[in-house]
């Protein structure tokens, strides 16, 4: 008689074997552990009076050669997840070292001898059995959910938390450090949202705007407020600096992209990126633009799948020129 009890967290594989002398018990436990919340497969082949448990496709354990049993014949009972007490038998009495009250969790996919079995052609029986894994029970502090047919997952209730709901939920705001705000909590930790007048990571620095701003002098932009409350120019275009007081030359950027066109109901773009140079900086009272460019013959795509060829004309060089 074989038995597959689950111990702590492992899967243990019992043969009890009657003998006209007396009764002998192996027990082999798998290295693979089974109380995860998940679904694993679980194989027992006799092969030569040897007795091999498998778990997830892992390396096979054997109790060695067992004594010959009899044949199991096509009316013989077959109980999976537990024998009740009702039959007599002892592979799985209750013990120090047995389950109790059998197994509790989800059963699918049976094959002997590779063959599916199909227990909803069986007549209703009342050992403890619910189709649909009512019994799923993994869920320490939550509700067990099936997700299609292999995996279950814990809807865990408020205040706890973790892949089988057994961890309990620490709220990150509890001795936050917002000094002037509302702790406002992101996953595992915090967030501080500033009440009126009040800036920084931890609402610790009073935003005066007004005061700060007038004596923060601000030559080519505007003033504004960090979040740390500390006063900061914006500048215009064409000017840099922490008072935005230093006008930056008249220099051309490349930039590389690609040109399009709309031919008909066709976009058309160029084969490759274009360099396109852009005039940035400042030039006093007049503006920044080309001074010399070059025509350069570009080969365009359709959509539609023509081509055509196009002049584009290509800035090489900025200078200081009187505004148009």
């Amino acid at each position: 008689m074989h038995a597959v009890p689950i111990q702590t967290a492992a899967l243990c594989l019992a043969a009890e074997c009657a003998s006209p002398l007396a009764l002998s018990l192996s027990l082999l436990c798998s290295v693979e552990t089974v109380n995860d919340g998940q679904f694993h497969s679980v194989e027992l082949v006799m092969l030569n009076q040897t007795l091999n448990l498998v778990v997830d496709k892992g390396a096979p354990k054997s109790l060695g050669k067992l004594q010959k049993q009899p044949a199991v014949g096509i009316n013989s009972p077959l109980y999976l997840g537990g024998i009740p007490t009702s039959t007599g038998l002892s592979a799985l009495r209750q013990g120090a070292d047995r389950p109790l009250g059998g197994f509790h969790g989800c059963i699918h996919e049976v094959r002997i001898n590779n063959e599916l079995q199909d227990f909803k052609a069986l007549p209703p029986q009342s050992l403890g059995v619910s189709p649909g894994c009512k019994s799923c029970t993994v869920c320490r502090h939550g509700l067990c959910r099936s997700v299609e047919k292999d995996n279950v997952v814990c809807e865990c209730h408020p205040g706890w938390t973790g892949p089988l709901c057994d961890q309990e939920a620490r709220d990150p705001c509890l001795g936050h450090s917002c000094s002037h705000g509302k702790c406002v909590a992101t996953g595992s930790t915090y967030m501080c949202q500033c009440a009126e007048g009040y800036g920084g990571a931890l609402c610790d620095h009073k935003n005066d705007s007004a005061n700060a701003c007038s004596a923060f002098k601000c030559h080519h932009g505007q003033c504004h407020i960090s979040d740390r409350g500390e006063p900061y120019c914006l500048c215009q275009p064409g000017f840099s600096g922490n008072h935005c007081e230093q006008e930056n030359p008249c220099l051309g950027e490349i930039v590389r992209e690609a040109i399009r066109r709309q031919k008909d109901y066709a976009s058309c773009a160029t084969a490759s990126k274009v360099p396109i140079m852009e005039c940035r900086g400042g030039c006093g009272s007049q503006c920044c633009q080309p001074i010399r460019s070059k025509r350069r013959k570009y080969v365009f795509q359709c959509t539609d799948g023509s081509s055509f060829v196009e002049e584009v004309e290509r800035h090489l060089e900025c200078g200081c020129r009187a505004c148009s």
